[in-house]
């Protein structure tokens, strides 16, 4: 079958075994190196054929040392007042080579393939790096970042990174994925230039960077920093972590006790009497005493009649241990019953249950909040918003800032410029207040009116315009989030 190939007028024939006839060597047109095996060769009478992977050799590609612009194959012009030299090896291109349509930039393709394009992510690998020893104002390859540093420099492809930058591990394994992740020194020789985003701070990549990603298949990739940050601060054995049950590893409620004719024995400590399942129809303050909420009208929950105690049906059958994406221990439901105790997931001062890891003592969330998924749709958003376990961004219902440095956990939106804490995320959606004579005050992303006076009728404060706040539209009764649940409050 007969074939085209842009470097050559007449069509091209595929042959299983090409070989010279002892006298004259074949030699590829593209590469210039003897040709033995598979290959092509013109139709006709001329003289031109090519390796099978000269052929194949891709149109178009984004190279490491030239991120910014396509790369097109070429062919050698016959006019040498048109000769292109190669960026690599300082020489005349002979054969095939690369070639920057946007400027003078050309590389052949023996210098392009020694930076081996493709997803091995190992795609700077026979190269050695050099410390320069001054300081100079540079653009590092690596990391996109300019300053004026100690750069390390690659003598054969000119990569010029941060001295730190030369010194990330080639693999990472990190606990909130299964399988290891590898360096590639340009994220676009391993992913498409399309929209990229960091799994662990959710903030878009620039492909033409360094990045960790999956080799396995999965669609998993992180800046170098937040990954390695991740590994150093939560260092885990990877014969131990697995994810396949990161939210899913239930432990049926029978298991912990007897459930007969909707009644249980609950794990909890409150194991002496049965709890009955029943169905909440008046209005009255019955609290959960799992995540410490109010149970809503026509809401079912578990209540021991001598105790006066109540469970959401939810929070009666949460599981016993569960992963969780923040931490890298399985962490084991305890109830805490008035102690208090600090989750580190919306870091406020919690009662009720608890999930708890064993190896870290002081390491606990609320039910509430670890009971948020990884994707989460607020009604205060029209988009959906993804976990991000590096973040420094502001809470848009607090205006909660990151002012210690410290990277914090946020629900962030990926499309525009929103983000929730974990305690706004978690805020019930209603509340009562016992001095309001009405039913419920409901959670409020916006201001009531447009009078430009905003108080708290509780501590009669002066409230944020752009804070979250429980609205009663009944009195036109509005209070901060903080005196709702004034017994707990953030450190």
């Amino acid at each position: 079958m007969e074939t085209k190939h842009f470097s050559h007028n007449h069509p091209l024939v595929f042959v299983e075994a090409l070989e010279g006839d002892g006298e004259k060597e074949v030699v590829c047109s593209g590469c210039k190196e003897s040709l033995v095996g598979l290959g092509y060769k013109c139709s006709t009478v001329c003289d031109f054929f090519l390796h099978k992977s000269c052929y194949e050799l891709p149109h178009e590609i984004q190279h490491p040392m030239h991120p910014n612009h396509t790369l097109v194959l070429e062919q050698p012009s016959k006019d040498i007042r048109r000769s292109r030299y190669c960026v690599a090896c300082l020489e005349s291109c002979k054969n095939f080579y690369y070639h920057c349509n946007s400027c003078s930039f050309a590389l052949d393709i023996k210098c392009a393939s020694r930076w081996r394009i493709n997803n091995t992510g190992d795609d700077h690998p026979q190269h050695t790096f050099t410390p320069i020893f001054k300081q100079i104002q540079f653009t590092c390859e690596a990391c996109g970042v300019e300053s004026k540093d100690i750069a390390s420099m690659c003598s054969i492809c000119q990569f010029l990174i941060h001295t730190k930058c030369a010194h990330f591990p080639r693999k990472v394994k990190i606990f909130a994925h299964d399988h290891s992740l590898t360096h590639a020194f340009s994220l676009c020789q391993v992913k498409k230039p399309d929209d990229v985003f960091c799994k662990l701070c959710r903030k878009k990549m620039d492909t033409k960077y360094s990045a960790y990603y999956c080799d396995q298949g999965c669609d998993y990739v992180a800046h170098l920093t937040c990954a390695y940050d991740l590994q150093a601060s939560c260092p885990v054995d990877s014969s131990n972590i697995t994810l396949d049950s990161q939210f899913h590893e239930q432990i049926n409620l029978q298991d912990e006790g007897e459930t007969v004719l909707g009644e249980i024995k609950h794990c909890s400590d409150h194991q002496r009497h049965s709890l009955c399942l029943s169905m909440n129809k008046e209005l009255d303050d019955k609290f959960c005493e799992g995540c410490r909420q109010l149970i809503l009208l026509d809401t079912s929950f578990y209540n021991c009649e001598q105790c006066n105690i109540f469970l959401h049906e939810t929070c009666a059958k949460l599981p016993k241990k569960k992963r969780h994406l923040l931490h890298q221990h399985p962490l084991t439901l305890v109830s805490r019953g008035d102690c208090v105790f600090y989750c580190r997931a919306c870091e406020c001062y919690r009662k009720g249950f608890s999930y708890t890891c064993d190896e870290c003592n002081s390491f606990s969330f609320d039910v509430q909040c670890s009971s948020l998924p990884e994707t989460l749709k607020h009604e205060s958003h029209q988009h959906s918003l993804l976990l991000a376990i590096y973040s420094t961004d502001q809470c848009k219902a607090c205006s909660r800032l990151i002012n210690d440095g410290y990277y914090r956990h946020r629900f962030v939106c990926t499309e525009c410029d929103f983000a929730l804490c974990f305690g706004c995320a978690s805020l019930p959606l209603v509340a009562r207040y016992e001095y309001d004579l009405h039913d419920f005050l409901k959670l409020t992303y916006g201001v009531e009116d447009d009078s430009g006076e905003y108080y708290c009728f509780i501590c009669e404060e002066r409230r944020n315009p752009d804070h979250w706040f429980y609205y009663c539209e009944k009195c036109d009764f509005a209070a901060h989030i903080r005196c709702i649940f004034m017994p707990l409050r953030r450190p």
